[in-house]
């Protein structure tokens, strides 16, 4: 194993936390494989066994290493294995990222009054209105998936410019009128498809799906849209990594429960 060189002003379990994730991401330590015991580390690194405990504990916090007490640390994922928030917020990207082709094509846009919760989500002026898409996104030619989204007036304006063919809204968006999405809510539930699920989606009224309900904001926290996504039922997965002190999982109770 490479010596570690010391950063001034680092404390060297931090050191020692980096070069055990620079490894894991290398693929010396894979997912699956127990790491050396504390002891075995120590002797490596040539610190005490307190301090190689602090470097595990920072990796066990970021979710890369089994939480497990009284036994040898074993790798859960890389750093790198998450995906970038970009990725997870728009279809095109996590499609391209998976080596796929995402198409999109808008079959209803119109300005509208917005609803309660539109004007409360988007914090919305008294007067304005909100652009609503609704646009079916194909993977390799395959609709899977329904997006009914409302923009906010700023947004809306831009949106409308845009070809209704567009892959990648995102992106779009950005390029064009530097419009950054930054952050998000996501909410994720089982749901039944309705007529214009069935209509757009090769589905029967009634057949399950996912249901994704997200809210997005800029990096100032303002709000840019509200959409609610159904996905075909077996066309993706969700998978995510929670640890104690990095966990941003959590459960609520659907409405009307």
């Amino acid at each position: 194993m490479r010596s570690v060189a010391v950063a001034k002003g680092i404390p060297r379990y931090q050191e020692i936390a980096r070069e055990l994730r620079r490894q894991i991401d290398s693929g010396s330590y894979p997912t699956g494989y127990s790491l050396p015991s504390e002891a075995q580390l120590a002797e490596r690194f040539g610190v005490a066994p307190g301090t190689v405990r602090q470097a595990l504990g920072v990796l066990v916090d970021e979710g890369m290493l089994s939480a497990r007490r009284g036994a040898r640390k074993v790798v859960m994922r890389s750093s790198v294995s998450s995906r970038g928030f970009n990725e997870f917020r728009s279809f095109a990207q996590w499609a391209y990222g998976q080596g796929r082709t995402p198409g999109g094509l808008v079959v209803e846009q119109r300005w509208r009054e917005p609803s309660e919760n539109d004007v409360e989500a988007l914090r919305l002026a008294e007067g304005d209105e909100v652009l609503q898409v609704l646009r079916v996104r194909t993977l390799d030619g395959e609709p899977i998936l329904l997006e009914r989204t409302r923009y906010t007036p700023q947004v809306g304006r831009k949106v409308a410019e845009l070809r209704p063919d567009s892959p990648s809204v995102t992106n779009q968006l950005r390029e064009l009128f530097g419009i950054e999405f930054a952050a998000a809510d996501h909410v994720f539930s089982a749901a039944a498809a309705d007529d214009v699920d069935a209509r757009h989606l090769r589905l029967a009224e009634g057949d399950p799906i996912l249901r994704h309900l997200r809210l997005s904001r800029d990096r100032w926290g303002t709000p840019l849209e509200r959409s609610e996504d159904h996905y075909v039922s077996g066309a993706v997965s969700l998978a995510v990594s929670n640890a104690q002190g990095n966990n941003s999982l959590g459960w609520i109770s659907a409405p009307g429960r």
